[in-house]
């Protein structure tokens, strides 16, 4: 099968070549290299994180803030609950697939054979 244009899963290049590698240090482009692209549990607390600092100002600024200010502070926190939602569902989904693949080399370890092999790729992974 042919690769589709554009970057291929799991490739690195965007912490090498892309828009902020110019600001990452020696130190934190090898740091970015070692995380695994499914590993998004950094980016969740820093995301919950923001959310909790902003909603503390927020509802500091209540009483200041007119109808178009407090519409755009809604459109900000729902855009960063879906981000959150969005990280939630890549790591529930990576945990799910490292599940499987463990499971898939303990039966290769245990000396399965093909057909039973197989038969666990017919099964739905949820």
């Amino acid at each position: 099968m042919p690769k589709k244009r554009g970057g291929q899963p799991s490739n690195r290049n965007a912490y090498k070549h892309g828009f902020y590698s110019k600001y990452f240090s020696a130190f934190e482009s090898k740091a970015l290299s070692d995380l695994p692209v499914t590993d998004v549990s950094n980016e969740l607390g820093l995301m919950r994180v923001q959310v909790d600092r902003f909603m503390q100002v927020y509802t500091a600024s209540l009483e200041g803030l007119d109808f178009e200010e407090r519409l755009a502070a809604l459109r900000a926190v729902t855009l960063a609950v879906g981000r959150i939602a969005s990280l939630e569902r890549i790591h529930s989904s990576a945990g799910k697939n490292l599940d499987q693949y463990n499971e898939l080399e303990q039966c290769l370890r245990a000396g399965m054979s093909d057909e039973e092999i197989a038969s666990l790729d017919d099964t739905d992974p949820r």
